[in-house]
């Protein structure tokens, strides 16, 4: 997938990444309900890509495993060879395109009815490992609403295309356990939708090779942890962190100074929200953890940095918009979904 830009010779790249290269092309026959003609993006990947990751994480993992064996550095608590393998298990589905032409059909399916949101139809019978055909996007991409204001990328352009983006991250997160992992304004095509009255502004997300899934429990976990943040009760937050981390080799009073911690940070920032200065959240629990020896697990991190991501791109776009309004109401369902108590005040509720 790629903007309206195209190329005059299929054998010109018209975007390349660390993993493939994607070319402008078009049908020469039929395909399903495609007729000759139709222009798709053919993403291949570069030659022996598969055996240079592979390698990479063979060294990583050597290094990681060498660093944790060196007894005076007492390393062995930040778990890095762990995190060097969630790193692998996320990042080689890539390298198979059929990975991503199955989570396209999935973004597809839980937006399905969505005139807002669109992701590229996979062209399934034409893609291998190493080649993902899909239909082209048309559009334009969103940086260009991202870096100027004008004629053509009005203000109330911009407070759209923010809250459409934020809102589909938070269902992604929060409803569906499913979350494009690298979202950033390139991966992001904006056109309108002429088969809806009034033709409103749509964005396709695109380059969906990356996604996190955690499963019924981590997600559970995750909701727990991020509602909690979100209703200011730090000390819970903190205590479920450790809780949920699968190897902690905090001590006692570790666990305790890093819930206090957790408690301080939600005082002293009562005048804003998680969802509204999740960077800084972040930097501080992070912090805050290597301080304590907490491990922190990646399911967190992964759907932290997503909300700090897509809040980021939509406060350039919006800066007076208020996330709290957008985010609270997908976290409401989600605990709800899993059947957690504990839901907020009245004064939040009315944020809806």
């Amino acid at each position: 997938s790629s903007s309206s830009s195209s190329s005059s010779s299929p054998t010109i790249p018209i975007g390349s990444g660390c993993v493939a290269q994607v070319y402008k092309a078009h049908l020469r026959s039929a395909h399903g309900l495609h007729a000759p003609g139709t222009a798709v993006a053919v993403k291949v990947q570069h030659p022996r890509i598969l055996e240079k990751v592979c390698l990479d994480f063979y060294i990583l993992n050597k290094l990681a495993s060498l660093l944790e064996y060196i007894p005076y550095l007492n390393l062995d608590y930040l778990s890095m060879k762990d995190s060097v393998d969630q790193f692998r298990d996320i990042m080689l589905p890539q390298l198979d395109l059929r990975v991503e032409a199955h989570n396209l059909q999935r973004f597809r399916r839980d937006f399905d009815g969505e005139t807002r949101i669109a992701f590229p139809e996979p062209l399934v019978g034409l893609t291998s490992r190493e080649v993902l055909v899909e239909r082209f996007v048309e559009g334009e991409p969103m940086l260009n609403f991202v870096l100027k204001e004008d004629e053509q990328h009005s203000r109330k352009d911009r407070e759209e295309l923010a809250t459409i983006g934020l809102k589909t991250v938070m269902e992604m997160i929060f409803l569906h356990d499913f979350v494009h992992a690298d979202l950033h304004p390139g991966n992001m095509i904006v056109d309108r939708n002429k088969s809806v009255r009034g033709s409103p502004l749509r964005v396709h997300m695109i380059d969906c090779g990356l996604t996190v899934e955690l499963g019924e429990s981590d997600h559970m976990n995750l909701v727990k942890i991020l509602g909690s943040l979100i209703k200011r009760n730090g000390y819970e937050a903190g205590q479920l962190m450790v809780d949920t981390a699968k190897k902690c080799q905090a001590t006692e009073l570790d666990v305790e100074l890093f819930c206090r911690g957790i408690e301080k940070i939600c005082v002293d920032d009562e005048e804003n929200n998680f969802l509204e200065s999740v960077g800084d959240y972040i930097t501080d629990i992070c912090y805050l953890a290597c301080k304590h020896k907490v491990k922190l697990e990646a399911a967190f991190i992964n759907a932290a940095l997503a909300c700090e991501i897509m809040e980021g791109l939509a406060s350039s776009l919006y800066p007076d918009m208020q996330v709290q309004s957008v985010a609270l109401p997908m976290v409401l369902k989600a605990e709800m979904m899993h059947g957690l108590k504990g839901l907020p005040t009245p004064k939040l509720w009315s944020l809806r």
